[in-house]
């Protein structure tokens, strides 16, 4: 017990020591950017509002090109590369950091589109109201305003793609190097639930996303290091900090659940007590740097500016938590989940998530004969537990959960991937018990 307890206060430490560092070089890179020129990113934005904001409402086309242009997510992208063009006179580049500044054509409703649509045309933003959005990081901006500069915003969605292809190929190519590619097929039938094709095409959509990827190559490459290390609540830890800082509040615990899995995978831990332990653990760790994180904004920017983000946050989270419609807390987090659930209008969800439940009973059932009941159930129950992940999240953020449905129903993926790799990690470790009980009997071992 004396042991496990300084063992915490060594991570505690770390963690602390982590925060301060991810807090002070996310305020000095956001300052840095808003010192830069916005005329040249202004003009590669003008270029991009037509194909990107204006026609997508026009598009009739049949195909994936049409169905692209309609259901990519143009709202949270407007604000954010609008965001990256704001130069308010007078307001110096660390005010612009903390506040957040956001000029709207109206005064109490956001329309970022049409708003995004008149300022590109000359970039003159006489009779606007000036807003703020200091409750977010806005860490995007880091990598965006610096982009604008040298590509239009089309080019950026491209760029985006390509990294993301890139980084889901690598884990892909890891996982098979690895001798672990399950870890791969998991991931790939998460993704299959997050209509990738539209993450392709979406600035907001693709950090997250990038985050997981990520965290799944640093988990498969150093895994050994990470366990030997004792490593792995400093890496959700960076996990949660990160996606806090970089996220527009998105799809923001696939980063926490789809690592989770392959964490959980890596380690092949036989007793039901371990695998919740890792779960627990990881959750955590995530938890704490997301909130820290983003909490440590909302105290900066109102120590520093007296912003009144403490107060605006906390009355946002009362917002984002609030009951659906009146409804009693679980009755309205059912409702928010069958709101999200509706996003699988196509017969191909069904029969992918009938084929991997089909998966899990065949290899349930297979491991309990071959191996024991009891290992088949130590081995499932962890995974259980993370694909319960985005039901809990439906049910304590039901609010925007059910407003912003368009894109929040990708967290669904940690569900599919949870699944699936119940099924393949129970196949996997009953066939390797079978293998070894036989090598025994040979006298082999």
């Amino acid at each position: 017990m004396q042991r496990e307890k300084k063992v915490w206060l060594g991570h505690l430490r770390q963690m602390l020591c982590l925060g301060i560092i991810s807090v002070v070089l996310g305020v000095l890179l956001l300052t840095a950017v808003f010192c830069l020129p916005v005329a040249s990113a202004r003009r590669h934005v003008s270029t991009s509002v037509e194909k990107l904001v204006i026609l997508p409402k026009q598009d009739t086309r049949e195909g994936l090109q049409g169905y692209i242009s309609r259901h990519r997510e143009t709202y949270t992208d407007a604000i954010m590369v609008q965001n990256a063009c704001e130069k308010i006179p007078g307001k110096n580049p660390y005010e612009h950091a903390m506040w957040a500044y956001h000029l709207d054509l109206d005064e109490n409703v956001w329309t970022p589109e049409a708003t995004l649509e008149y300022l590109s045309r000359e970039w003159n933003d006489s009779g606007m109201f000036l807003h703020q959005y200091s409750r977010y990081w806005h860490g995007y901006l880091v990598y965006l305003k610096p982009l604008l500069l040298l590509f239009n915003w089309e080019q950026i969605l491209w760029l985006g793609a390509a990294l993301q292809i890139f980084l889901t190929a690598a884990a892909l190519v890891m996982s098979v190097k690895r001798k672990r590619p399950e870890i791969g097929l998991g991931m790939v039938i998460g993704l299959l639930f997050m209509k990738p094709v539209l993450m392709l095409s979406s600035l907001a959509m693709t950090v997250c996303w990038l985050i997981t990827a990520a965290a799944l190559l640093a988990i498969l490459w150093r895994h050994e290091w990470l366990e030997q290390k004792d490593r792995y609540p400093e890496l959700f830890l960076m996990i949660g900090i990160l996606t806090a800082y970089f996220d527009f509040l998105s799809y923001p615990v696939v980063t926490l659940g789809i690592p989770l899995c392959a964490c959980l995978f890596m380690k092949r831990q036989e007793k039901i007590a371990e695998g919740a332990g890792t779960v627990a653990v990881g959750s955590a760790c995530w938890a704490l740097g997301y909130i820290a994180m983003w909490a440590s904004k909302w105290v900066l920017a109102d120590l520093t500016l007296h912003t009144g983000t403490i107060k605006s946050a906390f009355s946002s989270i009362l917002g984002w938590t609030e009951a659906v419609g009146g409804r009693p807390r679980f009755a309205g987090g059912f409702y928010v989940i069958g709101l999200n659930l509706q996003e699988y209008d196509s017969l191909f969800y069904s029969v992918l998530f009938g084929c991997v439940i089909a998966i899990d009973i065949v290899a349930f059932v297979t491991a309990s004969r071959r191996w024991s009941l009891r290992k088949a159930a130590a081995c499932a129950a962890p995974y259980l537990l993370i694909a319960c992940i985005p039901f809990a999240w439906f049910i304590v953020v039901q609010h925007h959960s059910g407003m912003h449905v368009i894109f929040t129903f990708r967290i669904m993926g940690v569900t599919a991937m949870a699944l699936g790799m119940a099924g393949l990690d129970l196949f996997r470790r009953a066939g390797t018990g079978r293998r070894r009980e036989t090598a025994e009997a040979e006298g082999t071992v």
